[in-house]
C-alpha cells in the first residue's frame, strides 16, 4: 500500500518563524546592553561581570536562530513543530538565566526580557497553547524569585512588587496577542509611506538565491464567447507582471501557464511572498472584454541558494509541484522538496 508522503512545513509556519529570527536579534541586543547597565555585584555574596555574560548569553540567543529549520525548503510539518519547541525552551531558559544570575539584585529591571519569550509564544503558539505558555513562564519566575529569596539573606520577597512585575508580563502578553503581526506592525511605524514595496525591494542588498514562481490558470467551465485564449493570457499576464520587481522576468508560453524568474533573493521566504501575492492578485474572476472568466490558479514555488545554476530545473520542479497539487485537489501554493528526484512535470 502506498503510503502518505510527510506535510511540508507550511507557508504560515514559515513567515512566522522569520519574523521571530528579526524578534530574536533585536533583543540579542537588548539583553546585551540591560546587562551592560547592571552593577557587577548585582548577586548576592558573588561577583560576576555582567558585560561578558551578556555577550555570552546575547551569542546564545542568536545561535539559536540556527536551530530553526524553516529556511529549509523540504522540512516536514512535523519536524518543524518540534523545533519550535525546542526555540522556545532556550528562548526562555537564556533569559531566565540572565535573571537569575545577575538580576538577582532587587533593583534590577532585567525582568522586563520576560516579555520577549512570551511575543515569541504570541507569533508562533495558538490560543490555547499561548495560555499555557504565559502560566508557565510566570509561574517559573515567581517560583525562582521565592527560592532565591529564602537562600540568599540579603534578598527579600516583595509580594507587592512581584504581583506588579508578574501583571506587567501578563498585559504585555495579551496586548501583544490582540496584534499578533507584530512584524506588519513595526515595518508600518519605521517605513517611508511615499516608499512603494517595489522600491523597498530593489534597496535591499541582493542575495546568492534565485527562484522560479510557476503559475498555472486553469479556466473555470468554458471559455465565455468572445473572449479569445491569447487575450485572457495577456490580462493574466499583466496581472502577474505588476505584482513583481521591474528586473524580474515573467515568461509564458502556449499553455496556461507562466513562470516568473526571481534572482538576487536572500531565502526561500523571499519568493513565498512574491508567490503568495501573485496568488492574491490572480483570485477571483478576471474581467476580459466586457465579461469575467473564472479561474483556478495553483502557483509553485523552487528556490535555489545558489545563482549558479539552471533555470529550466526549477521550473520543471515547480510545474510538477504545480501539476501534482492540481490532480489532487489539495494546496493552491505549494514548495518544491529539492530532496525529492526530479520528474517531468507534464
Amino acid at each position: 500500500m502506498a503510503t502518505e508522503s510527510p506535510r511540508l512545513a507550511t507557508t504560515e509556519m514559515r513567515r512566522t518563524a522569520a519574523a521571530t529570527r528579526r524578534v530574536r536579534g533585536f533583543f540579542a541586543v537588548l539583553l546585551v546592553l540591560m546587562l551592560w547597565a547592571q552593577a557587577a555585584d548585582s548577586i548576592p555574596g558573588a561577583s560576576l561581570p555582567p558585560l561578558p555574560l551578556g555577550v555570552i548569553l546575547g551569542g546564545l540567543l542568536l545561535f539559536v536562530n540556527f536551530v530553526d529549520p524553516t529556511r529549509n525548503p523540504g522540512v516536514t510539518e512535523k519536524v518543524a513543530q518540534h523545533r519550535l519547541l525546542i526555540e522556545l525552551s532556550l528562548d526562555a531558559a537564556i533569559v531566565f538565566s540572565a535573571i537569575w544570575l545577575v538580576g538577582l539584585n532587587p533593583a534590577s529591571s532585567l525582568w522586563v526580557m520576560l516579555a520577549f519569550p512570551m511575543i515569541q509564544a504570541v507569533l508562533r503558539l495558538n490560543a490555547k497553547q499561548m495560555g499555557g505558555f504565559f502560566v508557565a513562564i510566570t509561574g517559573v519566575y515567581v517560583v525562582g524569585e521565592w527560592w532565591a529569596a529564602s537562600r540568599y539573606q540579603d534578598l527579600t520577597l516583595e509580594v507587592g512588587a512581584l504581583a506588579q512585575q508578574v501583571g506587567v508580563l501578563l498585559v504585555v502578553g495579551l496586548a501583544a496577542a490582540n496584534h499578533r503581526h507584530l512584524s506588519s506592525i513595526a515595518s508600518t511605524i519605521f517605513k517611508n509611506s511615499s516608499m512603494t514595496e517595489r522600491q523597498q525591494e530593489r534597496r535591499r542588498s541582493p542575495g546568492d538565491g534565485f527562484a522560479v514562481v510557476y503559475v498555472d490558470v486553469a479556466v473555470e467551465g468554458d471559455l465565455p464567447l468572445g473572449v479569445a485564449p491569447e487575450v485572457l493570457r495577456e490580462v493574466i499576464g499583466r496581472r502577474i507582471t505588476g505584482c513583481v520587481r521591474a528586473e524580474d522576468q515573467v515568461l509564458t508560453s502556449d499553455a496556461d501557464a507562466f513562470a516568473v524568474l526571481l534572482e538576487g533573493l536572500h531565502e526561500l521566504m523571499d519568493a513565498t511572498v512574491v508567490a503568495e501575492r501573485v496568488l492574491k492578485r490572480l483570485d477571483g474572476p478576471v474581467a476580459v472584454s466586457g465579461t469575467t472568466v473564472d479561474i483556478d490558479t495553483r502557483v509553485g514555488v523552487a528556490f535555489s541558494s545558489n545563482r549558479v545554476g539552471d533555470p529550466d530545473h526549477l521550473i520543471e520542479a515547480a510545474g510538477k509541484e504545480v501539476h501534482a497539487a492540481r490532480r489532487r485537489g489539495d494546496d493552491r501554493l505549494v514548495i518544491h522538496d529539492p530532496g525529492e528526484e526530479l520528474q517531468s512535470a507534464v
